[in-house]
């Protein structure tokens, strides 16, 4: 039986031979230096409504970071659609890294009479359940903040991209306070409960790319995700986070790879954003980085050379164990 491995490819982006050959090396050598990086994609669900009723619309904005579970003799066709680059990486490093797989959700058909809806309703209840969590750590870490609070104070509620469903109610703090801490008690705190149910929508997506009418396209890309910043406690009881938001110089270079991509406005719970500043660098683990981890490096012929110069720079034993570089075809 074949052995399977873990693929990034890249660049998606990428419209020629030589203009791919030279984008891909220029990732790849930012990958070198920084890591993986995780970019935002919008996903918009919908959950049908009963009789006329508009269906119920709800963004989400997910960052991640992408792996296929493939053979090496799938990666010919897989590089067609993903780009001819590839990090191939031992399936225990990628789940050391933190990735997890994709939980794919069946979207519903137009009849909302019937049963496949129920995907998309578990993840709106999801949604929901984190928009509560949300207000109750807000509303936490304001009566628990350095700033006095009065013994009854306003707090607005509601969802950015729905003005309509805005609402404002009076407080008591010392009724507020003894509630948060009945709901809360023996738990995971609520600014960690806030995080946490925020990252776990970054890992839904879709069954069906219904955009180019293909049933199950998605579900069989067999795709797992970093899509969250987690953190690691240290041996002296301190912690760290893994991943972190691009640097002045991360920056740069990845506006030199795509200006166009990465200064692109995408639309958050906040208003509208850089792309590059909703993105997040994984630059390895426990101080091996990235490009240390990988088992193998994908590349067409036109950038053999430039691969090799890139790699070369690295220490010799990390170049020693990166340098079977063999082309997508063999």
């Amino acid at each position: 039986m074949q052995e399977r491995f873990f693929y990034h490819s890249f660049p998606r982006r990428g419209s020629s031979t030589k203009e791919e050959a030279e984008k891909g090396c220029k990732i790849l050598a930012a990958i070198r230096d920084f890591g993986l990086l995780l970019t935002p994609e919008t996903i918009e669900w919908k959950q049908p409504s009963v009789g006329n009723a508009q269906p119920r619309i709800f963004p989400l904005l997910q960052k991640r970071v992408c792996f296929t579970e493939l053979s090496p003799s799938e990666i010919s066709e897989h590089a067609e659609k993903f780009g001819h680059f590839a990090l191939e990486f031992e399936i225990d490093t990628v789940r050391r890294l933190g990735a997890a797989p994709v939980f794919y959700v069946p979207q519903p058909t137009s009849n909302a009479a019937d049963g496949s809806s129920i995907g998309t309703s578990l993840l709106a209840m999801a949604m929901d359940s984190h928009a509560i969590i949300q207000r109750m750590a807000t509303l936490n870490q304001v009566l628990q903040g350095p700033t006095p609070v009065s013994e009854s104070f306003n707090f607005d509620v509601g969802f950015a991209r729905s003005p309509d469903g805005r609402g404002s109610y009076s407080i008591n703090r010392d009724e507020a306070k003894n509630l948060l801490a009945a709901i809360g008690h023996a738990v995971t705190p609520w600014n960690d409960l806030n995080a946490g149910t925020f990252a776990l929508l970054n890992f839904f997506y879709p069954t069906d790319n219904k955009r180019q009418d293909r049933s199950l396209e998605y579900y069989r890309q067999r795709e797992w995700r970093i899509a969250c910043n987690f953190r690691l406690n240290n041996s002296d009881g301190t912690s760290v986070d893994v991943l972190h938001v691009p640097t002045q110089q991360e920056r740069a270079r990845f506006l030199d790879i795509d200006k166009q991509f990465f200064e692109r406005q995408i639309s958050t719970d906040t208003g509208m954003a850089e792309t590059l500043e909703q993105s997040l660098v994984c630059p390895g683990l426990h101080g091996k980085r990235l490009i240390e981890m990988v088992r193998r490096i994908v590349v067409p012929d036109e950038a053999i050379c430039c691969t090799k110069e890139i790699l070369a720079v690295l220490p010799e034993s990390v170049f020693e164990a990166l340098k079977n570089i063999y082309n997508r075809l063999n």
